[in-house]
């Protein structure tokens, strides 16, 4: 019965959740999740495997990134992933499993490849990165007794998907980035002759502006078929070079296309403590109908294979 009971809050969250479909809430890294979607394009770490894979082609040294969020609060509702990069034949590289279950009930998991490239150098100031992630995804319920005491027993289902992305940096303190997620839509039925879910193509396009040394306010556009597009903004603080706090709004193109009270907003926010290339970062996203999501990631360098 318990089982039957986590079932059916899943499917609540999928419902109350704009634009939900398999795998695309997925997120990694509380430090851009703190700052927004806009983020992606200030990302420069690990996580980039995620949220711009061209920002992988920054990679200077193995770096192992470990990520534990709590979406919603939701009992036996987890979300946490692990990544690994590293940069070899001046190409960065990364593999990552990210997992989001219900314990006993339900579990998405996916396992990724990526890669980013600086593909045109110092062009006139100019520098192009070019990157993708190949993705293996996996949806499956664990079989469970209903409330009549029959067996239910939903099953799984797996496909690829592929992310494309592009980072453009430029002599003004600007970086300017674009990402196509989930380009081969993949489709996850798991009642025959339903249909299933596809998983909609999404375009984002953001920028980076570094203020100064210590600030970067970040702008971010994302589109999908068929949906307005969102605007959203983020910033980010260092003082002293140990610590950072962050902070950034999405849907702000919803909210202001309702006029009314600004309930479809999102805020997000965080800090993040870091030295000698080690960083503890924590972050906290709300949701008007749904509440509060937590995430902790920690960061470390492997060896010594360069600048952090």
């Amino acid at each position: 019965m318990n089982r039957f009971l986590l079932l059916i809050a899943v499917a609540a969250l999928a419902c109350a959740t704009p634009a939900r479909a398999y795998f695309e809430q997925s997120d990694a890294g509380a430090r851009v999740l703190a700052m927004g979607p806009a983020a992606m394009a200030s990302v420069n770490d690990v996580s980039a495997y995620h949220w711009n894979p061209a920002a992988l082609a920054s990679t200077r040294r193995p770096e192992l990134l470990l990520d534990y969020s709590k979406p919603y609060g939701v009992d036996n509702l987890g979300e946490n992933s692990v990544a690994l990069g590293a940069r070899m034949y001046n190409t960065g590289f990364a593999i990552a499993w990210h997992r989001l279950a219900v314990t006993d009930v339900y579990a998405e998991d996916q396992f990724s490849l990526s890669t980013g490239r600086t593909v045109i150098a110092a062009c006139h100031g100019f520098d192009l990165d070019a990157g993708a992630s190949a993705k293996f995804m996996r949806a499956g319920f664990q079989a469970f007794f209903g409330p009549d005491g029959r067996l239910v027993d939903f099953g799984s289902t797996s496909h690829p998907s592929l992310d494309l992305a592009a980072r453009l940096r430029t002599p003004w303190s600007t970086d300017v980035s674009w990402v196509l997620r989930d380009a081969l839509q993949p489709r996850f039925e798991f009642v025959a002759g339903t249909g299933g879910d596809r998983l909609i193509a999404r375009q984002e396009l953001a920028a980076a502006m570094r203020w100064n040394r210590e600030s970067t306010v970040n702008l971010g556009l994302a589109q999908q078929e068929g949906r307005s597009a969102l605007l959203s903004v983020g910033l980010e603080i260092l003082f002293y070079d140990v610590f950072a706090i962050r902070t950034g709004l999405s849907n702000l193109s919803v909210a202001y296309r309702a006029q009314q009270s600004p309930n479809d907003l999102q805020f997000s926010g965080g800090f993040g403590v870091f030295h000698k290339g080690y960083n503890v970062d924590a972050a906290l996203a709300s949701s008007h109908d749904l509440g509060a999501s937590y995430r902790m990631s920690l960061r470390f360098p492997l060896g010594h294979g360069g600048r952090p």
